[in-house]
């Protein structure tokens, strides 16, 4: 039997990761002290993001260890699948662990058709100004190493509202997905090509948290809004941290999506939009409903 760490859950030996907390189990990737190197990995995205320009992204990350578990890097992703220019990584390295923030120089938006614009190319579409690119949001990992040249994880973008120069806000959802990546090696000038070489991802090894912040629970339908209250909906359900979708003409919007690229923006033609929660934010969703209709 191994026996998880953190919690003290037991269990058989072929099992690496805890399903509780997501920590690796003892006697798994014990042997690795330090992230400093380059990386070759991979993301892909969950059930719910399903335009047809998200498929699997391939990456290189060249990392450095520094102080107290804390270690930088850069991160570049594959043309012409991935985003264009080199990111910065900041993140922390602990107990077969890793969790980091990655951020690219440039913001993109995937149309429905899979065709990408940047966040700038997007504002000025729809009638704001917008004097410079915009950098994407940051991007969360979490992963664990199954090995001591093998990890594997999980991605999110929260929701948020990017502020515009004449004081209206573009209201975003989030995003998430699955991502792997193996040690190549310690010359961080090196710069190579493939891989990873193990299967893209083992489900089976993530928590029950994991595989819900990715591939999403069924959501419960909150009703049909006009174009208008939506966007005011929306944005309380964003600062809430409310997980929420919409739908028009039974079309669902991926996540990624700001709410004006599906309704064509306040004067847009969506006559009504519907929205669907999560069902553990279902009763707060609808007291900031029920407030509204009181004001």
């Amino acid at each position: 039997m191994k026996k998880c760490p953190y919690c003290g859950k037991q269990y058989p030996d072929e099992t690496k990761v805890c399903a509780v907390d997501g920590e690796a189990l003892d006697g798994v990737a014990k042997d690795r002290s330090k992230v400093t190197g380059v990386w070759r990995g991979v993301y892909g995205y969950g059930k719910r993001m399903k335009l047809p320009g998200l498929v699997p992204v391939p990456f290189t990350l060249k990392l450095k260890q520094g102080w107290f578990s804390q270690f930088t890097g850069l991160v570049t992703e594959d043309a012409p699948l991935g985003t264009p220019g080199t990111g910065s990584i900041n993140g922390f390295f602990g107990s077969s662990r890793l969790e980091f923030t990655k951020q690219m120089p440039v913001g993109y938006l995937v149309k429905e058709d899979g065709t990408r614009i940047t966040l700038r190319e997007y504002i000025i579409g729809e009638g704001h100004p917008c004097e410079r690119e915009l950098p994407s949001p940051p991007i969360f990992y979490q992963g664990t190493l199954l090995d001591s040249n093998r990890v594997q994880g999980t991605w999110l973008i929260n929701a948020h509202r990017i502020p515009l120069p004449d004081k209206q806000f573009l209201s975003m959802g989030g995003g998430s997905g699955f991502w792997c990546a193996e040690f190549i090696t310690t010359d961080v000038q090196a710069n190579p090509t493939g891989g990873p070489k193990e299967s893209l991802f083992d489900k089976t090894l993530l928590s029950d948290n994991e595989l819900e912040a990715v591939e999403g629970v069924e959501l419960n339908s909150l009703g049909m809004f006009n174009v208008a209250d939506a966007e005011a909906l929306l944005d309380r359900f964003g600062q809430e941290d409310i997980r929420f979708q919409m739908k028009r003409n039974d079309a669902a919007m991926t996540e990624m999506m700001p709410i004006t690229a599906v309704t064509g923006g306040l004067g847009g033609t969506a006559e009504l939009v519907e929205i669907l929660v999560h069902p553990d934010d279902e009763a707060a969703a609808r007291k900031i409903i029920h407030w509204n209709d009181q004001v």
